[in-house]
C-alpha cells in the first residue's frame, strides 16, 4: 500500500494561516503603494454621470468639509509621512488629536470625502461601489499597518488598540495621549495635493453640467 506523507492537522492549519497572512500583507503593501491612484477610475465615472442639484450639492459639500477637516486634523499631528509609499515611515505612535478617538482618522476622512463627492454628483449607484471598494482596499492596508505597529510598539500599541476603535470614533479621547503637537504648516504642506484635487473635481462637475 502506498504511504502518503501528510502534515498533522495543527501544522496544516498553521500553514494555511501563514498563507493568509502573507496574502494579506502582499495586498496591503500593494494597495498602500497605489492608494493615491485607485480613486481615479471612480472619479472619472462620477464625472461622466454627474447630475448635481443644489440640495445634494450642499449636503455633499458639508460632508466633504467634515472629511477634509478630519484629514487636516490628523496630518497636523502625524506629519507628511502619511504620504509615504512604504509602511513604517510614520512618526512615533500618535495617540492624541483625532487618533485619541479613532485609530484611522485619515481613512475615515477619505471615506467621508468620497461619500460627499457622490452626493454632490448625485450618482447614488456609485455609493455601494464606494463602500465595497473602500473595504477591499483599506482592510488589507490596515491589517498590515497594525501588524507593523504591534511589532514596533508592542504593548503600547496593544493597549491603544484595545481602547480606540478602527473606524467608529469613541466618545471620549484616549486617556494616555502621546506628546505630539499639532502644526498648521505641517497639515497644509501635507494636504496641498488633496485640497487641489477636491477643487478640481468640484470644478469639473460644475463645468460639465448646469445645476438644476
Amino acid at each position: 500500500m502506498e504511504k502518503r506523507c501528510t502534515a498533522p492537522d495543527g501544522d496544516s492549519e498553521i500553514a494555511r494561516t501563514d498563507d493568509r497572512v502573507k496574502t494579506t500583507q502582499a495586498l496591503g503593501n500593494f494597495f498602500f503603494k497605489i492608494r493615491s491612484f485607485t480613486p481615479v477610475p471612480f472619479i472619472l465615472t462620477l464625472l461622466y454621470f454627474a447630475q448635481p442639484t443644489w440640495q445634494r450639492t450642499t449636503l455633499g459639500i458639508l460632508l466633504m468639509i467634515l472629511g477634509e477637516g478630519l484629514r487636516i486634523w490628523a496630518v497636523g499631528y502625524a506629519g507628511a509621512s502619511t504620504r509615504a509609499r512604504t509602511l513604517g515611515a510614520a512618526r512615533a505612535l500618535v495617540t492624541t488629536g483625532p487618533y485619541g478617538y479613532v485609530r484611522n482618522p485619515l481613512y475615515l476622512g477619505n471615506f467621508l470625502l468620497s461619500f460627499g463627492v457622490c452626493l454632490v454628483s448625485n450618482v447614488d449607484w456609485l455609493i455601494p461601489v464606494l463602500v465595497v471598494g473602500y473595504v477591499l482596499q483599506y482592510l488589507p492596508i490596515i491589517a498590515v499597518e497594525e501588524g507593523y505597529l504591534l511589532e514596533a510598539c508592542g504593548s503600547v500599541y496593544q493597549a491603544y488598540q484595545a481602547k480606540v476603535p478602527r473606524f467608529v470614533p469613541r466618545a471620549r479621547p484616549y486617556p494616555y495621549p502621546s506628546c505630539h503637537d499639532f502644526s498648521w504648516a505641517r497639515a497644509m504642506r501635507s494636504e496641498k495635493r488633496t485640497l487641489t484635487a477636491i477643487v478640481c473635481v468640484l470644478a469639473f462637475i460644475f463645468a460639465k453640467t448646469t445645476l438644476l
